[in-house]
C-alpha cells in the first residue's frame, strides 16, 4: 500500500436498501480485539489504510487480519406491518434477506468521491429552485457542462475539469436574508424497539465506532449522544471505543446531551421517575463522562407533560428540544422555536427541528423544506439539524458531511453549518430575546401529540408493573429512611435500590412502557417487573422489622398502609369477601346488600347504588345530597369491545373509526352477593368477545368514599380494544386529569379540529369533573389510556343529559407483538367518588395506588404538614444521592391553588435543620426558581457556605399553583 494512498474494504452482507438500520449490522475488529467500525446497509465502508485508519490495522507489508461480527436480525422496520412470531425470541432460523455479497478491497479515489458529492448538491439544488430564475438556469447549465466535460473512461484526465464546470455555482454565496440551519451529527438508537436490549447495547457499539472513524477523517464534524444507559452499556460493552470517545469528549466534539437516563415515555411516569431520569443520568454524565448537559434531549417521546419546564428548570436545564409533534395527524403545531410554559409557569426554551426529522441526510431538499416549514419566520430565522442514520443504521455518513461543507453557505438554500447544540440554544435565546414580549412565540400546559394515543393502553402489564414498582419504591424509601433512623443497626441497601431504579428507568424507555416493541423487550420487562417488585418487598418487610426492633412498644397493624395521603402507617380490611346468601351481610357495622325486584342495592353513609342483573349499576345516588349520578337508562360500569385494526402502527394508533364503528357489550353471566366484615357489594361475571371473561367486584367498604370496582379480565381477544363505561349525569365542558405533580384540563366537547383529536388521553391516577359546585372523581390503580365525550340522547333535537367517559383497559394489536396481553389474567381498580372535591380525590388517588404492606408497626410519620391554606402533597421521602445521612424530601401544590403549610417533626428530627434544593439536591441551588421554604420567626437561620439552613420545626412553605419544591433535612 503506497504512502498517501487511502484503501477501504467495502463490505455487503447482503443488506435491503430500503431501509438504513433495523437489519443484519456488523462490527468489524482487528486481531487485538479492537473495535474497528461498524458497517450497515448505507456505511459499508473500513478504513484500512490512509487518513482516519486506526494505527496498527496494517504490517508495514500490508498485511492485514479482520474480524466480522454480524447480527443475523429479522427485518421488521420498515415493512408493512403484519402478524409475525419473529420478535418472540432467538430461535436460531435463519432470515431468509440475507445472502452475503462479499467483502472487497478498494482504493479510494478522493477526487471522485468530491465530484459525486458535487453532483449529489447541484442536481438537489435543481430540484428546490424556483424554474423562473436566473440561479435555476446558472445551475443547470453549468450541470450540463460538467457532465459534457467528464469521461467515465478517462477519470483522471477529465475530473479535475469537470469539477472546475460546477466551482461557479457552488461557490454562490446566500443572500443577506436566508434561514440558517445548525448542524449536528446524531444517531437516534431505541433501547429497545423491534429488537431486543441485548442487541441494542451492540448497535451502540456499532454506531460510536463510526461516528469515532469519521471524526478521524474529518476535523470539524461533531456529533451529540444522549442517554447515560448508552453510554454505560458502551462503558461496560467496548472499554475500548469508551476510551477513544472520552478523549472526543474531552475535545468537545462527541457531545453528551439530554442527560436522562434513558429518552423516556414523558406522559405515563410518575414525577418522581421523570425526576430520577435526570437524577440518575446526570449523575452518570458527570461522573464518567465529566460534563453536565444543559438541556432535555427528547426528540421521539410520545407526547410531553406539562409538569416539564419545572421538572427540567429545577434540574438546571436551560432548553428543550423534541420534533415528534411534527408527526400529528390532525393539526400542525404553530410554531419551532417558542417559550414552553408548563402549568405552573415555568417556562423554558423550546425547540423542534423545522426539517421534522431527527435523521436528516443533509440534502438541499431538506434544506429548502426546513425553511418553508419553519413557523415565527418572522423573528426566528434558524433551526437545528440533526443528521445521521439512527437505531443501527451507524449514525452520520461521510456522504453527508461532504454534502454539508458545500451548503455551509450557498445560494438557493438556507446556510447550514456545525454547531454544538448549546451554541445554537444560546443564539436562539438572543433571539427570542429581542421579540416583543406579547409576541414571543408560547405555549401552556402541555404538549399533546396527537398519534401514538393506543400507546396508554398496549401491552396493559408495562403499566400495571410500572405504577406498582413505583408505590413500592415510595415506601422502601420512606420506610428505610425511618429504619435508619430508629435502629442503628439496619443497613440500607442503597445499592441495590439504585439497581431497581436504573432497571424501572430503562423499563420507561418510550418504546417498552407504551408497549411498541416486539414480544421478547416485553417479556424481559415483565421479569424485571416481577423479579424487582419481589425484591421490594422483601426489602420492605426487612426495613418493617428493623423498625419494629428500634421502637418495640409500637403495636403492628397486620396488613396496613403508607401513602401520600397519610405517611403514619394505617390498617387496611382484608380484601377476603366471600358470596352471600339472602339475607346479605350481616356483619355489624358494615354496608348493606340487599335484593330487590332482580337488582342488588348497596348501601353506605357515601354511596346508595342499584346492580342490575346485566351487571351494570343502574343508579348511584350521593347519599349526602341525594344526587343521582348514572344517566336514566343507560347503566355504568359495562364493558365495550371496540374493533381495533388501525390504518397503519398497530400498537400505536386506535383510530377514530374505532369509536364510530360497531363494537361489541359484555353480556353477564351470574351476579351473586358477596361481603366481608368491612364490605359489601356483588360479584358480576361477564363474556365477552370470541373467549374472554370478566369478574368484576362491585363494592362498598366501611369508612369509605366511593363505589369500588376490582375487575380480573382473562383477556383471550386479537384486533380488539377493551373500555369500561361510566355514564355520568353531569354536563362539564372540561375534566381535569392527573399529570406529574399537578393536573392538566382537557376539552370534553369536538367543536375544533384540535380538541377532536385529543379522543385518547392520558389518565394517570385519576379524572375529575365538576358540574358548578358538584364534583366526582374516578381513580384508579393501574390504567392510563381514557376517552371522554358528550352524551348525547336523540337526534338533532335531543339533549346532552351528561358525559360519558371510558377507561382503557386492553389492546391486542397484531404487530409488532402478535399475542399482546393475551393468554394472562389482568386486574384492575378503579372507584367512583361522588360529591368529592379535587383535594379529596387526590387523597383516594394516592391511597388506591399504595401497596399493602404486612405486619407493619403504627409508628409516626417522619415530618407531618399542618395545612393553614389550600394543599401541599407530600410525595417522597428518601435517603439523600450522596450517601449521607440527610433525607431528601419532595412536595408539591396539587390542584392549581396556591398553600401555606407549616412543617412538624417527629422526635427523631427534633434538632433536624433543613434547606431547600434544586432536584440534584444541592443545597441552596433553585436556579431562579420560586422558592417555598421559609423560617418561624422566633428561629435565627444558620448559614453555611450558600446554603441557608432553617430548623425543621416549625419551618413553613408557601407553594405558588403546581409549585414543586425539594427540601434537604439533616437530621
Amino acid at each position: 500500500m503506497g504512502t498517501g494512498t487511502d484503501f477501504d474494504l467495502v463490505t455487503d452482507l447482503g443488506w435491503s436498501k430500503n431501509t438504513s438500520g433495523g437489519q443484519c449490522e456488523g462490527l468489524v475488529y482487528d486481531s487485538d480485539g479492537r473495535a474497528v467500525k461498524g458497517v450497515q446497509p448505507f456505511n459499508s465502508w473500513v478504513r484500512l489504510h490512509g487518513k482516519g485508519a486506526l494505527e496498527g490495522l496494517t504490517d508495514k507489508d500490508g498485511r492485514f487480519r479482520l474480524y466480522l461480527e454480524a447480527g443475523c436480525n429479522p427485518m421488521l422496520l420498515n415493512i408493512p406491518q403484519r402478524s409475525t412470531d419473529l420478535g418472540e425470541e432467538a430461535d436460531g432460523r435463519l432470515y431468509s434477506g440475507y445472502a452475503y455479497g462479499g467483502i472487497n478491497l478498494c482504493r479510494f479515489n478522493q477526487e471522485l468521491w468530491e465530484y459525486v458529492r458535487d453532483l449529489e448538491v447541484v442536481t438537489g439544488l435543481i430540484e428546490v429552485l424556483d424554474k423562473d430564475t436566473v440561479r435555476y438556469w446558472r445551475v443547470v447549465k453549468a450541470l450540463q457542462r460538467s457532465l459534457n466535460a467528464y469521461d467515465d473512461d478517462d477519470r483522471d484526465g477529465t475530473l479535475a475539469s469537470a469539477r472546475a464546470e460546477l466551482a461557479e455555482v457552488l461557490d454562490q454565496t446566500a443572500g443577506a436574508t436566508t434561514f440558517h440551519e445548525n448542524a449536528i451529527g446524531h444517531a437516534h438508537i431505541d433501547a429497545a424497539y423491534l429488537w431486543p436490549k441485548r442487541e441494542t447495547r451492540r448497535k451502540i457499539g456499532r454506531t460510536v465506532s463510526n461516528v469515532l472513524a469519521l471524526m478521524d477523517q474529518d476535523d470539524d464534524f461533531l456529533f451529540a449522544m444522549s442517554s447515560a444507559q448508552q453510554y454505560a452499556w458502551l462503558e461496560k460493552d467496548y472499554p475500548d471505543l469508551f476510551k477513544r470517545m472520552k478523549k472526543r469528549i474531552d475535545q468537545g466534539r462527541f457531545i453528551p446531551v439530554g442527560g436522562m437516563w434513558v429518552e423516556a415515555d414523558a406522559m405515563m411516569p410518575s414525577g418522581e421517575s421523570l425526576v430520577r431520569q435526570i437524577t440518575t443520568g446526570m449523575k452518570y454524565f458527570k461522573e464518567h463522562l465529566g460534563v453536565t448537559p444543559n438541556g432535555v434531549w427528547l426528540p421521539d417521546s410520545f407526547g410531553y407533560s406539562g409538569a416539564l419546564p419545572q421538572i427540567a428548570r429545577r434540574a438546571g436545564y436551560s432548553w428543550f428540544l423534541s420534533q415528534k409533534i411534527s408527526w400529528n395527524d390532525t393539526t400542525k403545531f404553530p410554531h419551532h422555536s417558542f417559550i414552553w410554559e408548563g402549568i405552573d409557569g415555568s417556562d423554558i426554551l423550546t425547540h423542534f427541528p423545522p426539517t421534522d426529522t431527527y435523521a436528516a441526510e443533509v440534502t438541499p431538499n431538506e434544506l429548502r423544506y426546513s425553511e418553508v416549514n419553519a413557523c415565527d419566520k418572522e423573528s426566528i430565522d434558524q433551526g437545528l439539524l440533526l443528521f445521521g442514520y439512527g437505531d443501527g443504521g451507524g449514525g452520520p455518513t461521510r456522504e453527508m458531511l461532504g454534502r454539508l461543507s458545500r451548503m455551509n453557505d450557498l445560494e438557493g438554500i438556507p446556510t447550514c453549518r456545525l454547531s454544538t447544540p448549546d451554541a445554537f440554544f444560546h443564539e436562539l435565546s438572543k433571539e427570542m430575546d429581542q421579540c416583543e414580549a406579547r409576541e414571543r412565540p408560547r405555549w401552556h400546559g402541555e404538549l399533546y401529540l396527537q398519534l401514538h394515543r393506543a400507546t396508554l393502553t398496549s401491552q396493559q402489564d408495562m403499566k400495571a408493573g410500572c405504577r406498582h414498582e413505583e408505590g413500592l419504591l415510595r415506601v422502601m424509601e420512606y420506610m428505610g429512611c425511618r429504619a435508619r433512623l430508629s435502629n442503628p443497626d439496619y443497613r440500607y441497601p442503597s445499592d441495590e435500590i439504585d439497581a431497581i431504579w436504573r432497571r424501572l428507568l430503562l423499563n420507561q424507555f418510550h418504546d417498552i412502557l407504551p408497549g411498541s416493541s416486539i414480544a421478547w423487550v416485553h417479556r424481559e420487562a415483565r421479569e424485571d417487573f416481577d423479579k424487582d417488585i419481589r425484591a421490594l418487598e422483601r426489602m420492605i418487610q426487612d426495613a418493617t422489622e428493623a423498625i419494629a426492633d428500634g421502637v418495640p412498644e409500637s403495636p403492628l397493624l397486620e396488613n396496613g398502609r403508607v401513602s401520600q395521603a397519610n405517611w403514619r402507617p394505617h390498617s387496611v380490611p382484608s380484601d377476603q369477601v366471600k358470596a352471600l346468601d339472602e339475607s346479605g351481610n350481616t356483619n355489624v357495622g358494615a354496608p348493606t346488600v340487599r335484593m330487590k325486584d332482580d337488582t342488588y342495592i348497596l348501601a353506605n353513609d357515601i354511596v346508595q347504588a342499584t346492580v342490575g342483573k346485566d351487571g351494570r349499576v343502574l343508579s348511584c345516588r350521593d347519599s349526602k345530597t341525594g344526587r343521582e349520578l348514572v344517566v336514566a337508562g343507560i347503566g355504568l360500569g359495562g364493558y365495550r369491545l371496540l374493533i381495533d385494526k388501525p390504518c397503519e402502527r398497530d400498537a400505536w394508533e386506535i383510530d377514530r373509526d374505532a369509536f364510530l364503528g360497531p363494537c361489541e357489550y359484555g353480556k353477564t353471566t351470574k351476579v351473586v352477593p358477596i361481603g366481608s366484615a368491612t364490605s359489601s357489594g356483588v360479584e358480576v361475571t361477564t363474556r365477552i368477545g370470541s373467549e374472554t371473561t370478566i369478574v368484576t367486584r362491585i363494592v362498598l367498604d366501611r369508612g369509605g368514599h366511593g363505589l369500588r370496582f376490582h375487575a380480573k379480565v382473562d383477556w383471550r381477544e386479537r384486533d380488539r380494544f377493551l373500555k369500561v363505561s361510566f355514564p355520568l349525569a353531569l354536563r362539564t365542558s372540561t375534566a381535569t386529569y392527573e399529570c406529574q405533580y399537578g393536573t392538566i384540563d382537557r376539552p370534553v366537547y369536538r367543536d375544533t379540529k384540535d380538541t377532536e383529536a385529543i379522543f385518547e388521553s392520558c389518565t394517570h391516577r385519576f379524572v375529575y369533573l365538576h358540574e358548578g359546585g358538584y364534583g366526582l372523581g374516578l381513580v384508579n390503580a393501574s390504567t392510563y389510556g381514557s376517552s371522554i365525550f358528550p352524551l348525547e340522547q336523540g337526534g338533532i333535537s335531543g339533549n346532552q343529559p351528561g358525559t360519558l367517559l371510558e377507561l382503557s383497559l386492553l389492546s391486542s394489536p397484531s404487530f409488532p407483538d402478535p399475542n399482546t396481553d393475551t393468554g394472562r389474567i389482568h386486574e384492575f381498580t378503579w372507584e367512583l367518588l361522588p360529591g368529592a372535591n379535587l383535594d379529596e380525590v387526590v387523597q383516594e388517588a394516592s391511597e388506591i395506588n399504595a401497596p399493602v404492606l404486612a405486619h407493619v408497626p403504627d409508628i409516626q410519620p417522619l415530618i407531618e404538614l399542618c395545612r393553614h391554606q389550600g394543599d401541599v402533597v407530600l410525595d417522597w421521602v428518601k435517603p439523600a444521592d450522596d450517601g449521607s445521612s440527610d433525607i431528601i424530601v419532595r412536595l408539591y401544590e396539587p390542584i392549581g391553588e396556591r398553600a401555606d403549610a407549616v412543617i412538624h417533626a417527629s422526635a427523631l428530627l427534633s434538632k433536624a435543620t433543613v434547606c431547600e434544593t434544586d432536584l440534584l439536591e444541592e443545597d441552596g441551588e433553585t436556579h431562579g426558581m420560586p422558592k417555598a421554604l421559609t423560617g418561624p420567626d422566633s428561629e435565627p437561620t444558620v448559614h453555611q457556605g450558600r446554603e441557608t439552613r432553617i430548623p425543621l420545626e416549625g419551618a413553613r412553605l408557601s407553594l405558588a399553583p403546581y409549585q414543586l419544591t425539594t427540601l434537604r433535612i439533616r437530621p
